[in-house]
């Protein structure tokens, strides 16, 4: 589960990423945070080319953009990502139902200690959530489960789903990384239209490919990754 922090005050968004952080590692369950900064903007520009599964937000920014706007912004793209505020303005609220954010929380900068702990119990009810979210059919994320971790994956990061070398196993080749977990590829080649099965032990995204080599029969993605395509598949993928 990815987490993103904006807060102005560098005092608190390091007390904030340190409990964070300390979770995470303590129950070593998947939860990175992937954008810890006080500028609203950074946000914007993660926005543009990835998204997180829960924001850790302050309103007041110190900035024309406040935590509202960021929220905003989030909800044009991620209808489920979990929005949580951290504020000392408790008068404000209301304008998360104003603009609809669904917010899963809205905590109050008071006593440190009661803080800390409302913290982690927001934390710990996201990424319940988060896990929730491949049991909802109408959710366009594909979850796996490896290793003691879970991944809702979207349908467009996908690149291809490999055989592995090791029985009963798949690797998935996202962008920068790769999953390797139990399975069969025959599961998996129905699942979306943009997948497609080029041979026996590849099922490849078609909008993830640059192009193909229909003489050797080589699939080349657009994250600079190969794989190969059948002598009878390779014509339904060219068509």
């Amino acid at each position: 589960m990815k987490i993103v922090i904006c807060e102005d005050d560098p005092v608190q968004l390091e007390y904030v990423e340190t409990i964070l952080n300390n979770y995470a590692i303590m129950e070593d369950n998947g939860i990175e945070i992937v954008l810890a900064t006080t500028n609203p903007e950074e946000v914007i520009q993660f926005l543009e080319h990835s998204k997180a599964d829960c924001y850790f937000l302050d309103i007041d920014l110190s900035h024309e953009l406040t935590g509202i706007n960021l929220g905003s912004k989030i909800r044009e793209t991620d209808p489920i990502a979990s929005l949580v505020y951290i504020t000392t303005h408790a008068e404000m609220t209301y304008l998360t139902f104003i603009y609809k954010l669904a917010a899963l929380d809205f905590i109050i900068k008071d006593n440190t200690d009661v803080l800390k702990e409302k913290i982690l119990s927001t934390l710990k009810e996201a990424h319940r959530r988060y896990i929730k979210i491949g049991e909802q059919a109408n959710v366009q994320k594909l979850q796996i489960k490896t290793t003691g971790r879970t991944y809702n994956i979207d349908f467009d990061s996908i690149y291809f789903f490999e055989a592995s070398t090791s029985a009963h196993k798949i690797i998935l080749h996202l962008e920068n990384e790769h999953l390797e977990f139990y399975g069969r590829l025959k599961d998996y080649e129905n699942l979306h239209e943009d997948l497609y099965r080029c041979h026996r032990s590849f099922i490849v995204n078609k909008t993830k490919i640059q192009k193909v080599d229909s003489k050797d029969r080589v699939v080349y993605l657009t994250n600079g990754e190969i794989c190969y395509a059948s002598a009878r598949l390779i014509k339904g993928l060219i068509k």
